[in-house]
């Protein structure tokens, strides 16, 4: 074969493989697209890469390719594709910008994730679907920036691979019965399903699993393998767990051909044949129209999410009540909870005031975070909600948040990016036990709250200063002259977050207090200990009084009989200042509210006048919680008394009424608890009454002069001026 012949078999050859190379690229190409346009980004990524090492300069190929990375939750890779092709394209390219956005977005980087997003505004036109959206994530950025700076309330950590997955891991529900075991829903290979198409017809290729039910308990410390529920509980629909009853025999879950209409039905895993099946779950909820994310508070309280005449916008948070047979119509929780967005995932705490729920509004930091508010039983309203702030919320979509019995930990869906599939389960560990799961609280529920409060008014309850005080007016008492009158005034004694209560400051007070008493041996003292919320709730009064303790050894130390020392601890029920303000945090307000406060008993037909002196606040901090309460002691109340102990009462009934006091003298270390703060003494013997129903067998009612408890012989002398104590000693002789 001569040089020609040579020549043209070699042309046909190149030619005839570049021929073949260009159908192999052109291939993979479709199978990548068909992947890609059905959102099965993970398969995408397989034959894109490969193409791209064909076809490197393919620069749509490369956008593809790091969009598939962005939802695969490859965040650096997605960033080197997105920011190659918005450097590299001819014309600004929308989708690669809002990814590009996205990611930044993702990672918390806000300011890099606005420039984006404010340049895919610039770059596209008024009629762009994307716009409002990217406004709204404008703004989530700018409540991330916020968010940053406040303080991480846990430690959150991935279940890991032995209960997530590569496919959509969410709505986690602990096991009313095992603390180590928790229940979920997932959509991932294996499920009973299988692969399906929107219309429900198996389609290996581009369809996607249904939603199964899943378990997994701990074992060693550790996560086991998950495990399905039943086949009589998971089939080839949609099944998403939703709750147990509190007893743990009922399951509440839902059924549907998609996730976003169908029924919800209850198990009660009777293995009896007529009842081995699901039966439907008969309430006011409309799963059909929408109804969704129920929460069962005591069996016979639902709170959901729904879309109904007359709410907020989107998705908002109802509560409705099993009595008598039936369900009350749904009632919104307002606008203190509700937004103009969605509210979904709710989670009402043990003390039934406190509300966890996920919600996208412009307060969020990326799609749904978890918020959290609580119910004022005075105000009868919602606290503004609050933003758990990261770690907890992410720029992912954070819900389905439940905390633990013990209130330590949180278990929650999210999908951020840095998980292994769509959504995976994770747990919080906070930092501190959250109060709202120690006890329940009288009502049960912040709906009866209210009723209750009427029922309390009518009963003659103080809730607020009362119009008047009595006085008494002694006889055959020295009167002396204005000028010959010493005026002796105290500060409170301030303590540090450290617990320092003997200062040098405060020593220095004391040693006044010590040469005072020691030259009129009749006066008696009353030390006042209030707090901060820095204490856990279950301790505060408790810490309190021990505070006083530390004043009153100092005084009897130094020769102050301990029968003249009176000790009362408040907790933080009476702040001076308010600690959060409409500015922000109020730093000052932790000195001015850890303060054990001194005040002189005994003192007529002696030459002195002694004075509390108490630091001015502004009107703009000032918490009227103070004042009230020394309003609320002149003249006369009655407090009930629930246990007189050595050790600290430790009983869930200190949070469910109001006023709750220690007491104690320098001379009997007994600890007095009492409840309450009346006005009338039949009054008093209604809380009483109600303590009693409650087994608090040892409650009795205490008349007060002047926030001092009065003797027998006291309430004898003061009845003159204060008629009702007739009724006391009347019911008491």
């Amino acid at each position: 074969m001569n040089w020609k012949g040579c020549l043209l078999i070699l042309i046909l050859s190149i030619t005839g493989f570049n021929l073949f190379g260009q159908d192999q690229s052109r291939r993979i190409k479709v199978e990548a697209d068909g992947y890609f346009e059905n959102g099965k980004y993970k398969e995408a990524y397989q034959y894109l890469q490969k193409y791209v090492q064909l076809k490197p300069n393919d620069i749509e190929a490369r956008k593809q390719l790091g969009i598939c990375h962005y939802h695969i939750n490859n965040l650096a890779k997605a960033e080197n594709f997105l920011r190659y092709v918005t450097a590299n394209s001819k014309s600004p390219d929308l989708e690669a910008i809002f990814h590009l956005a996205a990611t930044y977005h993702a990672k918390l980087q806000f300011k890099d994730a606005v420039r984006y997003y404010k340049l895919y505004l610039k770059e596209s036109k008024e009629g762009d679907i994307r716009r409002n959206g990217i406004k709204d994530k404008i703004r989530r950025c700018a409540t991330g920036l916020k968010v940053k700076t406040l303080d991480e309330l846990a430690i959150v950590e991935n279940l890991g691979d032995k209960v997530n997955s590569y496919g959509d891991d969410f709505a986690p529900i602990i096991s009313p019965n095992f603390d180590s075991k928790i229940y979920f829903s997932s959509s991932r290979p294996g499920s009973v399903g299988g692969l399906r198409n929107d219309q429900g017809i198996t389609d290996n290729r581009y369809g996607k699993y249904s939603s199964d039910m899943y378990s997994s308990v701990v074992i060693n410390g550790e996560w086991t393998a998950t495990s399905p529920l039943s086949a009589v509980l998971n089939t080839a629909r949609n099944e998403v767990i939703l709750d147990f009853n509190p007893e743990g025999g009922v399951m509440f879950f839902y059924k549907g051909n998609s996730l976003a209409k169908g029924e919800i039905m209850t198990d009660t895993f009777n293995t009896e044949s007529q009842n081995a099946f699901p039966s439907k779950f008969v309430s006011p909820m409309r799963p059909e129209n929408g109804d969704s994310y129920p929460f069962f508070f005591k069996d016979t309280i639902l709170v959901f999410s729904g879309i109904r005449n007359g709410g907020y916008g989107g998705l908002d948070l109802y509560i409705t009540t099993f009595s008598n047979g039936v369900w009350s119509n749904p009632q919104n929780l307002g606008p203190e909870i509700n937004s103009a967005y969605d509210e979904i995932s709710p989670f009402l705490a043990k003390d039934g005031r406190t509300i966890y729920f996920s919600s996208n509004s412009t307060k969020s930091i990326g799609g749904y975070d978890v918020f959290k508010s609580k119910y004022d039983d005075i105000k009868m309203k919602w606290a503004p909600i609050e933003n758990l702030a990261i770690p907890i919320n992410s720029a992912g979509d954070d819900a389905y948040f439940r905390l633990s019995k013990d209130g330590l930990k949180a278990y929650y869906s999210s999908s951020r990016k840095e998980g292994l599939g769509k959504r995976d389960i994770y747990v919080a560990y906070f930092k501190a036990l959250l109060n709202e799961q120690r006890g329940v609280s009288n009502p049960i529920v912040f709906t009866e709250v209210p009723a209750h409060r009427r029922k309390q008014t009518e009963g003659g309850l103080v809730m607020e200063t009362p119009n008047g005080q009595g006085t008494v007016r002694t006889t055959n008492v020295p009167v002396f002259p204005e000028e010959e009158i010493i005026e002796y005034s105290f500060e409170p004694a301030y303590y540090s977050a450290s617990d320092e209560v003997l200062t040098p400051s405060n020593v220095k007070t004391l040693n006044r207090v010590v040469k005072l008493m020691k030259e009129y041996p009749q006066i008696k003292l009353l030390l006042t200990s209030h707090s901060d919320e820095a204490d856990p709730e279950t301790f505060r009064l408790y810490f309190s009084i021990k505070r006083a303790e530390q004043l009153a050894g100092y005084l009897s130390d130094n020769g102050v009989i301990g029968n003249r020392i009176f000790l009362r601890g408040c907790g933080s029920n009476y702040p001076a200042a308010r600690l959060k303000t409409e500015a922000g945090i109020n730093s000052p307000a932790k000195k001015l509210n850890r303060r054990i406060e001194l005040e002189f008993y005994n003192t007529a037909g002696l030459p002195i006048r002694t004075l509390v002196e108490r630091k001015d606040i502004p009107e703009s901090v000032k918490s009227s919680m103070a004042d009230s309460y020394l309003q609320d002691v002149k003249g006369l109340s009655y407090k009930v008394q629930v246990a007189a102990i050595k050790q600290m009462y430790n009983s869930p009934i200190l949070f469910r009424y109001p006023n709750p006091i220690v007491e104690s003298s320098g001379a009997n270390p007994v600890y007095r608890y009492t409840l309450g703060l009346f006005q009338t003494y039949y009054s008093a013997v209604q809380l009483k009454r109600e303590l009693e129903k409650q087994g608090v067998t040892s409650a009795f009612v205490i008349p007060y002069i002047n926030g001092v408890p009065a003797t027998r012989d006291d309430t004898k002398i003061y009845a003159a001026a204060y008629p009702d104590l007739l009724n006391f000693i009347e019911a008491t002789e």
